[in-house]
Protein backbone atom coordinates (compact mmCIF):
# COMPACT_ATOMS: atom_id res chain seq x y z
CA UNK A 1 0.00 0.00 0.00
CA UNK A 2 1.37 3.77 -0.83
CA UNK A 3 2.07 5.77 2.11
CA UNK A 4 -0.75 8.51 2.35
CA UNK A 5 0.19 12.14 2.28
CA UNK A 6 -0.60 14.28 5.10
CA UNK A 7 -2.38 17.31 4.78
CA UNK A 8 -0.05 19.65 4.19
CA UNK A 9 1.73 17.30 1.30
CA UNK A 10 -1.54 17.34 -0.83
CA UNK A 11 -1.56 20.85 -0.96
CA UNK A 12 1.96 21.59 -1.88
CA UNK A 13 1.41 18.80 -4.78
CA UNK A 14 -1.79 20.18 -5.61
CA UNK A 15 -0.20 23.90 -6.00
CA UNK A 16 2.70 22.21 -7.94
CA UNK A 17 0.41 20.83 -10.78
CA UNK A 18 -1.77 23.75 -10.54
CA UNK A 19 1.20 25.57 -11.99
CA UNK A 20 2.14 22.63 -14.39
CA UNK A 21 -1.54 22.55 -15.70
CA UNK A 22 -0.98 26.87 -16.33
CA UNK A 23 2.15 26.11 -17.82
CA UNK A 24 0.64 23.24 -20.32
CA UNK A 25 -2.00 25.33 -21.86
CA UNK A 26 -0.20 28.44 -22.09
CA UNK A 27 1.93 26.48 -24.71
CA UNK A 28 -1.53 25.07 -26.13
CA UNK A 29 -1.30 21.52 -25.16
CA UNK A 30 -3.54 21.38 -22.55
CA UNK A 31 -7.50 20.79 -22.19
CA UNK A 32 -9.96 23.17 -22.16
CA UNK A 33 -11.57 23.44 -18.31
CA UNK A 34 -14.51 25.55 -19.79
CA UNK A 35 -17.17 23.71 -18.01
CA UNK A 36 -15.40 23.46 -14.76
CA UNK A 37 -17.75 25.13 -11.82
CA UNK A 38 -13.91 26.61 -10.32
CA UNK A 39 -11.99 27.44 -13.05
CA UNK A 40 -12.65 30.82 -14.48
CA UNK A 41 -10.03 30.54 -17.30
CA UNK A 42 -6.93 28.71 -18.28
CA UNK A 43 -3.91 30.16 -16.14
CA UNK A 44 -6.07 31.37 -12.98
CA UNK A 45 -6.28 30.12 -9.81
CA UNK A 46 -8.78 28.08 -8.94
CA UNK A 47 -10.79 28.38 -5.46
CA UNK A 48 -10.05 24.87 -4.60
CA UNK A 49 -6.17 25.22 -4.23
CA UNK A 50 -6.36 28.92 -2.93
CA UNK A 51 -6.43 27.83 0.10
CA UNK A 52 -3.83 26.12 0.47
CA UNK A 53 -1.54 28.78 -1.82
CA UNK A 54 -2.48 31.09 1.26
CA UNK A 55 -1.37 28.88 3.93
CA UNK A 56 1.95 28.40 2.06
CA UNK A 57 2.29 31.76 0.95
CA UNK A 58 1.27 34.17 4.25
CA UNK A 59 2.03 37.60 1.85
CA UNK A 60 -1.57 36.47 0.01
CA UNK A 61 -3.30 36.77 3.20
CA UNK A 62 -3.22 40.52 2.28
CA UNK A 63 -5.07 40.50 -0.82
CA UNK A 64 -8.93 39.06 -1.59
CA UNK A 65 -9.70 35.73 -2.85
CA UNK A 66 -11.89 37.47 -5.41
CA UNK A 67 -8.66 39.31 -6.67
CA UNK A 68 -6.73 36.65 -6.33
CA UNK A 69 -8.72 34.08 -8.56
CA UNK A 70 -9.22 36.63 -11.18
CA UNK A 71 -5.79 37.11 -11.87
CA UNK A 72 -2.96 34.95 -13.83
CA UNK A 73 -1.52 32.34 -12.06
CA UNK A 74 1.67 34.10 -12.96
CA UNK A 75 0.89 37.49 -11.76
CA UNK A 76 0.07 35.78 -8.42
CA UNK A 77 3.36 34.15 -8.46
CA UNK A 78 5.13 37.67 -9.46
CA UNK A 79 3.35 38.58 -6.00
CA UNK A 80 6.01 37.15 -3.59
CA UNK A 81 9.00 38.79 -5.43
CA UNK A 82 7.50 42.11 -4.90
CA UNK A 83 6.87 41.21 -1.06
CA UNK A 84 9.80 40.52 -0.78
CA UNK A 85 11.64 43.57 -2.22
CA UNK A 86 8.83 45.49 -0.14
CA UNK A 87 9.99 43.68 3.55
CA UNK A 88 13.71 44.20 2.90
CA UNK A 89 13.11 47.87 2.07
CA UNK A 90 11.12 48.10 5.22
CA UNK A 91 13.97 46.38 6.89
CA UNK A 92 16.64 48.96 5.34
CA UNK A 93 14.76 52.49 6.70
CA UNK A 94 14.29 50.52 9.93
CA UNK A 95 18.08 50.35 9.93
CA UNK A 96 17.80 53.86 8.89
CA UNK A 97 15.72 54.73 11.65
CA UNK A 98 17.16 52.63 14.45
CA UNK A 99 20.85 54.39 13.47
CA UNK A 100 19.17 58.22 13.67
CA UNK A 101 17.20 57.33 16.96
CA UNK A 102 20.87 55.97 18.27
CA UNK A 103 22.40 59.32 17.49
CA UNK A 104 19.46 60.93 19.13
CA UNK A 105 19.87 59.12 22.23
CA UNK A 106 23.83 59.88 22.82
CA UNK A 107 23.09 62.86 23.78
CA UNK A 108 21.25 61.70 27.07
CA UNK A 109 23.47 58.41 27.57
CA UNK A 110 26.09 59.00 29.56
CA UNK A 111 28.94 56.27 30.45
CA UNK A 112 30.82 56.44 33.48
CA UNK A 113 34.27 56.09 33.01
CA UNK A 114 35.97 54.30 36.58
CA UNK A 115 39.25 55.22 37.99
CA UNK A 116 41.85 53.21 37.40
CA UNK A 117 45.60 52.57 35.95
CA UNK A 118 47.42 52.86 32.57
CA UNK A 119 50.93 52.30 31.36
CA UNK A 120 50.30 52.04 27.83
CA UNK A 121 51.80 48.75 27.33
CA UNK A 122 51.06 45.79 29.98
CA UNK A 123 48.06 47.57 31.90
CA UNK A 124 45.52 49.13 29.68
CA UNK A 125 42.26 51.21 30.81
CA UNK A 126 39.12 50.23 29.44
CA UNK A 127 38.36 53.84 28.49
CA UNK A 128 40.47 53.32 25.72
CA UNK A 129 37.83 50.92 23.89
CA UNK A 130 34.82 53.26 24.58
CA UNK A 131 33.27 53.56 21.09
CA UNK A 132 34.49 55.80 18.78
CA UNK A 133 33.16 59.81 18.93
CA UNK A 134 30.50 60.88 16.95
CA UNK A 135 30.95 64.16 16.37
CA UNK A 136 32.83 65.64 13.43
CA UNK A 137 36.53 65.13 12.87
CA UNK A 138 37.81 69.17 13.66
CA UNK A 139 35.84 68.49 17.15
CA UNK A 140 37.80 65.52 17.88
CA UNK A 141 40.92 67.81 17.02
CA UNK A 142 40.09 70.45 19.27
CA UNK A 143 38.48 68.93 21.80
CA UNK A 144 42.46 66.98 22.57
CA UNK A 145 44.09 70.32 21.70
CA UNK A 146 42.78 71.13 24.82
CA UNK A 147 43.53 67.89 27.06
CA UNK A 148 47.07 67.81 25.75
CA UNK A 149 48.23 71.28 25.31
CA UNK A 150 50.92 71.37 22.75
CA UNK A 151 53.36 69.10 24.09
CA UNK A 152 51.57 66.06 22.75
CA UNK A 153 52.80 62.60 24.33
CA UNK A 154 55.91 60.65 25.15
CA UNK A 155 57.54 59.22 22.31
CA UNK A 156 57.82 55.33 21.64
CA UNK A 157 58.40 52.80 19.10
CA UNK A 158 56.73 49.96 20.45
CA UNK A 159 53.91 50.15 18.30
CA UNK A 160 52.78 46.96 16.71
CA UNK A 161 53.43 48.13 13.07
CA UNK A 162 54.16 44.43 11.99
CA UNK A 163 50.56 42.94 12.50
CA UNK A 164 49.40 45.64 9.54
CA UNK A 165 52.45 44.55 7.48
CA UNK A 166 54.76 47.89 8.26
CA UNK A 167 57.21 46.53 10.54
CA UNK A 168 60.29 49.07 10.23
CA UNK A 169 58.71 51.67 7.97
CA UNK A 170 59.41 54.27 10.29
CA UNK A 171 62.27 55.94 11.24
CA UNK A 172 62.92 57.05 14.98
CA UNK A 173 62.80 60.17 14.13
CA UNK A 174 59.49 59.63 13.06
CA UNK A 175 58.07 58.47 16.11
CA UNK A 176 59.70 61.37 17.44
CA UNK A 177 57.76 63.83 15.49
CA UNK A 178 54.73 61.85 15.42
CA UNK A 179 53.80 61.73 18.93
CA UNK A 180 53.57 66.04 18.90
CA UNK A 181 51.03 67.43 16.60
CA UNK A 182 52.88 70.63 17.48
CA UNK A 183 55.91 69.06 15.75
CA UNK A 184 56.84 71.28 12.65
CA UNK A 185 60.05 69.41 12.20
CA UNK A 186 57.70 66.55 10.71
CA UNK A 187 58.56 65.12 7.32
CA UNK A 188 57.88 62.05 5.25
CA UNK A 189 60.57 61.22 4.64
CA UNK A 190 60.99 60.12 7.91
CA UNK A 191 58.45 57.35 7.14
CA UNK A 192 60.20 55.82 3.83
CA UNK A 193 61.76 52.49 4.52
CA UNK A 194 64.88 53.78 2.56
CA UNK A 195 65.97 55.85 5.64
CA UNK A 196 65.01 53.39 8.17
CA UNK A 197 68.06 52.09 9.94
CA UNK A 198 69.85 54.78 8.52
CA UNK A 199 72.16 55.99 11.37
CA UNK A 200 71.76 60.10 11.17
CA UNK A 201 74.29 62.41 12.62
CA UNK A 202 73.74 66.17 13.46
CA UNK A 203 72.13 67.84 15.67
CA UNK A 204 67.94 67.36 16.09
CA UNK A 205 67.50 70.04 13.94
CA UNK A 206 69.86 69.22 10.89
CA UNK A 207 68.61 65.47 10.70
CA UNK A 208 65.38 65.53 8.18
CA UNK A 209 68.48 67.33 5.71
CA UNK A 210 70.32 64.16 5.71
CA UNK A 211 67.31 62.08 5.22
CA UNK A 212 67.20 60.07 1.50
CA UNK A 213 64.42 61.88 -0.96
CA UNK A 214 61.09 60.18 -1.79
CA UNK A 215 61.72 59.58 -5.72
CA UNK A 216 59.19 57.52 -7.01
CA UNK A 217 55.57 57.59 -6.91
CA UNK A 218 54.79 54.05 -5.62
CA UNK A 219 57.95 55.01 -2.47
CA UNK A 220 55.74 58.15 -2.16
CA UNK A 221 52.08 56.29 -1.83
CA UNK A 222 53.84 53.72 1.10
CA UNK A 223 55.44 56.12 2.58
CA UNK A 224 52.05 58.42 3.07
CA UNK A 225 50.34 55.07 4.43
CA UNK A 226 52.93 54.54 6.59
CA UNK A 227 52.19 57.57 7.95
CA UNK A 228 48.85 57.22 8.18
CA UNK A 229 48.81 53.75 10.05
CA UNK A 230 51.66 55.02 12.25
CA UNK A 231 48.76 57.89 13.36
CA UNK A 232 45.90 55.72 13.71
CA UNK A 233 48.59 53.85 16.56
CA UNK A 234 49.96 57.44 18.38
CA UNK A 235 46.46 59.37 17.76
CA UNK A 236 43.52 57.55 16.81
CA UNK A 237 41.90 60.80 16.84
CA UNK A 238 44.16 62.80 14.83
CA UNK A 239 42.27 62.42 11.01
CA UNK A 240 44.44 65.06 9.47
CA UNK A 241 46.78 62.48 7.65
CA UNK A 242 43.65 60.46 6.48
CA UNK A 243 42.31 63.83 5.09
CA UNK A 244 46.00 64.25 3.64
CA UNK A 245 45.33 60.90 2.06
CA UNK A 246 42.18 61.23 0.88
CA UNK A 247 42.69 64.13 -0.98
CA UNK A 248 45.22 62.24 -3.06
CA UNK A 249 43.02 59.56 -3.94
CA UNK A 250 40.22 62.17 -4.91
CA UNK A 251 43.09 63.35 -7.40
CA UNK A 252 44.96 60.35 -8.29
CA UNK A 253 47.90 61.47 -6.78
CA UNK A 254 47.50 64.51 -8.47
CA UNK A 255 48.15 62.82 -11.65
CA UNK A 256 46.68 65.30 -13.93
CA UNK A 257 48.91 68.41 -12.86
CA UNK A 258 51.81 66.15 -12.91
CA UNK A 259 51.67 64.60 -16.14
CA UNK A 260 54.50 64.18 -18.09
CA UNK A 261 56.87 65.75 -15.51
CA UNK A 262 59.92 64.14 -14.31
CA UNK A 263 60.45 64.08 -10.25
CA UNK A 264 56.46 63.83 -9.08
CA UNK A 265 57.08 62.44 -6.39
CA UNK A 266 59.32 64.70 -4.86
CA UNK A 267 56.99 67.52 -5.66
CA UNK A 268 53.91 65.42 -3.95
CA UNK A 269 56.49 64.73 -0.73
CA UNK A 270 56.95 69.02 -0.27
CA UNK A 271 53.45 69.41 -0.85
CA UNK A 272 53.02 66.62 2.06
CA UNK A 273 55.49 68.25 3.99
CA UNK A 274 54.03 71.77 3.83
CA UNK A 275 50.56 70.17 4.79
CA UNK A 276 52.31 68.40 7.80
CA UNK A 277 53.80 71.48 8.92
CA UNK A 278 51.23 74.27 8.32
CA UNK A 279 48.81 71.44 10.52
CA UNK A 280 51.34 71.80 13.15
CA UNK A 281 51.15 75.69 13.13
CA UNK A 282 47.40 74.99 13.63
CA UNK A 283 47.66 72.79 16.45
CA UNK A 284 49.72 75.35 18.31
CA UNK A 285 47.41 78.34 17.11
CA UNK A 286 44.29 76.24 18.16
CA UNK A 287 43.11 75.80 14.87
CA UNK A 288 41.97 72.67 12.97
CA UNK A 289 43.49 70.62 10.47
CA UNK A 290 43.40 71.16 6.90
CA UNK A 291 40.26 69.08 5.56
CA UNK A 292 39.78 68.42 1.76
CA UNK A 293 38.46 71.80 0.71
CA UNK A 294 41.46 73.26 2.33
CA UNK A 295 43.82 70.50 0.31
CA UNK A 296 42.25 71.36 -2.91
CA UNK A 297 43.31 75.17 -2.63
CA UNK A 298 46.58 74.55 -0.58
CA UNK A 299 47.16 72.32 -3.29
CA UNK A 300 46.38 74.60 -6.49
CA UNK A 301 48.49 77.54 -4.67
CA UNK A 302 51.12 74.94 -4.05
CA UNK A 303 51.40 73.70 -7.97
CA UNK A 304 51.02 77.60 -9.37
CA UNK A 305 53.52 78.86 -7.52
CA UNK A 306 56.40 76.24 -8.67
CA UNK A 307 58.11 76.42 -12.18
CA UNK A 308 56.86 72.72 -12.91
CA UNK A 309 53.19 74.50 -13.34
CA UNK A 310 54.93 76.21 -16.53
CA UNK A 311 56.37 73.26 -17.60
CA UNK A 312 53.13 70.95 -17.60
CA UNK A 313 50.95 74.24 -19.56
CA UNK A 314 53.33 74.40 -21.90
CA UNK A 315 54.54 70.89 -22.50
CA UNK A 316 52.87 70.10 -25.66
CA UNK A 317 54.17 72.99 -27.16
CA UNK A 318 57.97 73.04 -26.37
CA UNK A 319 58.08 69.61 -27.62
CA UNK A 320 57.24 71.19 -31.31
CA UNK A 321 59.84 74.15 -30.31
CA UNK A 322 62.98 72.24 -28.54
CA UNK A 323 62.86 69.03 -31.19
CA UNK A 324 63.23 71.38 -34.40
CA UNK A 325 66.02 68.65 -35.08
CA UNK A 326 69.25 67.59 -33.64
CA UNK A 327 71.36 70.69 -33.94
CA UNK A 328 69.52 72.48 -31.34
CA UNK A 329 72.36 72.38 -29.15
CA UNK A 330 74.50 74.22 -31.39
CA UNK A 331 72.17 77.01 -31.29
CA UNK A 332 73.18 77.72 -27.98
CA UNK A 333 76.59 78.98 -29.02
CA UNK A 334 75.19 82.12 -30.81
CA UNK A 335 74.68 83.79 -27.65
CA UNK A 336 71.91 85.26 -25.44
CA UNK A 337 70.41 86.88 -28.53
CA UNK A 338 70.43 83.75 -30.85
CA UNK A 339 69.72 81.09 -27.67
CA UNK A 340 66.68 82.65 -27.35
CA UNK A 341 65.33 83.15 -30.57
CA UNK A 342 65.71 79.94 -31.14
CA UNK A 343 63.75 78.62 -27.92
CA UNK A 344 60.68 81.04 -29.57
CA UNK A 345 61.33 78.62 -32.74
CA UNK A 346 62.40 81.87 -34.77
CA UNK A 347 59.94 84.71 -35.64
CA UNK A 348 56.16 83.28 -35.95
CA UNK A 349 55.87 80.97 -32.37
CA UNK A 350 56.84 79.81 -29.39
CA UNK A 351 55.77 82.29 -27.11
CA UNK A 352 55.64 79.68 -24.84
CA UNK A 353 59.43 79.60 -23.83
CA UNK A 354 59.64 83.46 -24.76
CA UNK A 355 59.12 83.65 -21.19
CA UNK A 356 62.65 82.51 -20.34
CA UNK A 357 64.48 85.44 -19.62
CA UNK A 358 68.31 85.73 -22.12
CA UNK A 359 70.39 85.98 -18.35
CA UNK A 360 69.89 82.40 -17.89
CA UNK A 361 71.74 81.29 -21.10
CA UNK A 362 75.25 80.75 -21.26
CA UNK A 363 77.38 79.12 -23.52
CA UNK A 364 78.72 76.06 -22.01
CA UNK A 365 75.27 75.09 -19.62
CA UNK A 366 72.64 73.12 -20.96
CA UNK A 367 69.45 75.11 -21.01
CA UNK A 368 67.68 72.14 -21.96
CA UNK A 369 68.33 70.37 -17.77
CA UNK A 370 67.44 73.39 -16.26
CA UNK A 371 63.96 72.83 -17.35
CA UNK A 372 63.94 69.30 -16.97
CA UNK A 373 64.51 68.47 -20.62
CA UNK A 374 67.54 67.12 -21.00
CA UNK A 375 68.06 63.27 -20.57
CA UNK A 376 71.99 62.66 -21.17
CA UNK A 377 73.80 61.73 -18.52
CA UNK A 378 76.08 64.15 -16.78
CA UNK A 379 79.51 64.63 -18.40
CA UNK A 380 78.02 63.44 -21.87
CA UNK A 381 76.32 66.31 -23.15
CA UNK A 382 77.37 68.08 -25.77
CA UNK A 383 76.44 70.68 -28.41
CA UNK A 384 76.09 69.42 -32.17
CA UNK A 385 79.53 70.94 -32.40
CA UNK A 386 80.60 68.78 -30.31
CA UNK A 387 81.36 71.49 -27.20
CA UNK A 388 80.85 70.16 -23.75
CA UNK A 389 77.46 71.45 -21.89
CA UNK A 390 77.62 71.25 -18.26
CA UNK A 391 74.68 69.99 -16.03
CA UNK A 392 74.77 73.07 -13.46
CA UNK A 393 71.77 75.60 -12.07
CA UNK A 394 72.06 78.68 -14.65
CA UNK A 395 69.29 80.46 -12.29
CA UNK A 396 70.36 84.11 -11.25
CA UNK A 397 68.24 85.87 -8.37
CA UNK A 398 68.47 89.07 -10.33
CA UNK A 399 68.13 89.14 -13.63
CA UNK A 400 68.49 93.06 -13.87
CA UNK A 401 72.32 93.00 -12.45
CA UNK A 402 75.24 91.23 -13.85
CA UNK A 403 76.20 88.14 -11.69
CA UNK A 404 77.27 84.57 -11.96
CA UNK A 405 74.64 81.47 -12.01
CA UNK A 406 73.69 79.73 -9.21
CA UNK A 407 76.13 76.37 -10.28
CA UNK A 408 74.73 74.18 -7.79
CA UNK A 409 74.47 70.37 -8.82
CA UNK A 410 70.73 70.58 -9.60
CA UNK A 411 68.00 72.26 -12.15
CA UNK A 412 66.88 75.58 -11.69
CA UNK A 413 62.81 74.37 -12.35
CA UNK A 414 62.88 72.60 -9.61
CA UNK A 415 64.72 74.36 -6.66
CA UNK A 416 63.78 77.88 -7.96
Amino acid sequence: MPQSLDQQQLLDSLAEATILIADENDRGGGVSDQGHPDKVKAGTVTALDLEGLKKRHSFLAEYSDSTLTSLPLETVLKLESTSIKLRNLEKSRATEEKLAANRDSLGNTVVQVQAGVDNRLSKIHAARFLPGMGCSAAKMWEEARKVLGSEGHAAIGTYDMKSVGLAGYVTPQGWGAIHDPGNSNISLRMFSINNCGRKIQGKVGDQEDNLFDVVEIGEFKVALRVLREAMSFVHPWNKSVAALEGFMMMTSFCAKDLEGLDRQAMLLTQFTDYVLRENSNRWRGLESFMGIDELKGAWESFFGARPQAMLAKTKNHSSRTFHQGNNFHGGLTQGPQGQQQRLQGGAGGGGGRGKIHPSLFYEDICVMWNIGRCTKAPGTCQTSNGKPLRHICNYRPDYTRSMPPCGANHASCFYH
